[in-house]
């Protein structure tokens, strides 16, 4: 028998008033004395109830575990496309074909293809990131790295926003990093925003060291996406955002790869989307060569408007010249627009 297994025998029949001949109290904390343990021990034996033997072991514990403080665990985080890394408790897959309801400010039901209740969820009112405009910062940043955007400060609703674009080669270099690439819409509030993704590497729907797609809507500090579905590099892929239908202030919306099923993600009741971007995300990088090589073209960029309409469109750009990453509008506009953004 070891010296902790005597020390707690000792222990337990000092807490029965057998004899406390096998330990003592030291500075520091119970000590135990070998020669006197077996005659404690021999005493302890002599308790035949489990009742006891429970209730002993109980103090036991206490004593040896006295002062000892625990530290709480730290909370599960998980990659995500716009809001970086978020709990992985506040992320939720959608149902294929599924949707995400908004019931009122606080509460969304996430809904399986057929309208059923999959979960409700609550969520609140937070930026989905800290700002629309944030600019470049130190080199190998992490966030927005470098994009296009167009505000819609029109009275008639974006109806679609369609981007094509062809999926890069894998990069080069392999350290956990994910890359993030996509056509989104947000809100005014920014509190919100759906999107088409291709990513590579981890994120809350899963991913690994290859390329995958899947629809994100992100409201507050909560995620929803669909599974990813793996994508060759020089696939293409065709990403939508549609306004299906609106009455007041809500408005219903859905985002696929129109070429690639189990992608579709339909957000209901919710904000006006307003904000459209075209953009390149990253995370974890160690060095430039975490990023595809080349450039990725976004092309075949339409936007239109309930009314029918085409908007008068000029992209502005965010760049990140610090790590020679860039974004060019080619064609600039709102029918068969072009924008490219260079590693």
């Amino acid at each position: 028998m070891g010296p902790m297994e005597t020390c707690i025998e000792a222990l337990v029949a000092c807490a029965h008033g057998v004899g406390c001949r096998g330990i003592h109290w030291a500075r520091g904390g119970y000590k135990w004395n070998a020669s006197a343990a077996p005659k404690a021990r021999a005493s302890f034996l002599g308790f035949s109830t489990l009742t006891a033997m429970r209730s002993s072991f109980a103090l036991v514990l206490g004593a040896l575990f006295a002062g000892v403080a625990f530290a709480a665990p730290t909370p599960a985080t998980v990659l995500t496309p716009t809001g970086g890394k978020r709990l992985a408790s506040n992320a939720h897959l959608v149902p294929e074909g599924g949707s995400v309801l908004h019931v009122d400010d606080s509460t969304v039901h996430v809904l399986d293809s057929a309208g059923n209740l999959v979960k409700e969820v609550a969520v609140d009112q937070t930026p989905v990131r800290a700002s629309k405009t944030q600019a470049a910062k130190s080199p190998l940043e992490t966030g927005w790295i470098t994009y296009a955007d167009w505000l819609n400060e029109g009275s008639s609703a974006i109806s679609s926003f369609t981007t094509t674009w062809t999926v890069p080669p894998v990069p080069a270099a392999n350290n956990g990093q994910t890359v993030f690439l996509f056509n989104s819409i947000e809100p005014n509030s920014g509190n919100a925003i759906l999107q088409p993704v291709l990513q590579y590497g981890p994120s809350a729907a899963g991913g690994g060291s290859y390329w995958a797609v899947a629809s994100w809507y992100l409201v507050g500090s909560s995620t929803f996406y669909t599974n990813p579905v793996k994508v060759s590099a020089g696939a293409t892929l065709d990403g939508i955002i549609t306004l299906t239908s609106s009455s007041g202030s809500n408005y219903n919306y859905v985002t696929s790869f129109t070429n690639i099923g189990g992608t579709s993600l339909t957000a209901s009741n919710s904000a006006q989307l307003t904000w459209a971007t075209e953009t390149l995300e990253a995370y974890a990088l160690a060095s430039t060569k975490d990023y595809p090589s080349g450039s990725t073209v976004f092309s075949g960029i339409n936007l239109k408007l309930a009314n029918g309409n085409v908007p008068s469109v000029s992209w502005s750009t965010t760049q990140d010249s610090a790590d020679g990453l860039s974004t060019t509008v080619n064609t600039n506009g709102a029918t068969n627009a072009k924008i490219t953004i260079k590693y």
